[in-house]
């Protein structure tokens, strides 16, 4: 049997969780609405208790799918489990690629010297 492929061709970036880099391939659009539609879920009024928490397992898998590595799977699933990383510690799972690079600040030189 072949081993499944894990290189994605998505991008990757090093994402701080606890003590540790976390190294995070980017989400796909599909999982962009995902998570949106679930958050939705969660902040709307007059959703039953076990829909909300279903959409939080959800939330918490799609999230999970972009670590990239076993043993950085394995230390956020203890790092949860404990209780040392909430949801909101993971946002930078969304959010790192999200923001545009810094643009070159444009440098003006001095006005020319009138000469008088």
């Amino acid at each position: 049997m072949t081993e499944p492929v894990t290189d994605t061709g998505r991008e990757t970036r090093l994402i701080p969780i606890g003590d540790r880099m976390l190294v995070v391939r980017q989400l796909t659009d599909t999982q962009m609405v995902h998570l949106l539609r679930h958050s939705k879920i969660l902040q709307a009024d007059g959703v039953d208790r076990a829909t909300k928490m279903d959409s939080v397992e959800r939330i918490f898998r799609i999230l999970h799918t972009v670590v990239v590595q076993r043993e950085d799977k394995d230390y956020l699933d203890e790092q949860e489990e404990s209780g040392q990383v909430e949801l909101k510690d993971l946002m930078p799972f969304v959010t790192a690629f999200s923001a545009e690079p810094e643009k070159p600040k444009a440098r003006r030189g001095r006005p020319p010297r009138v000469q008088r």
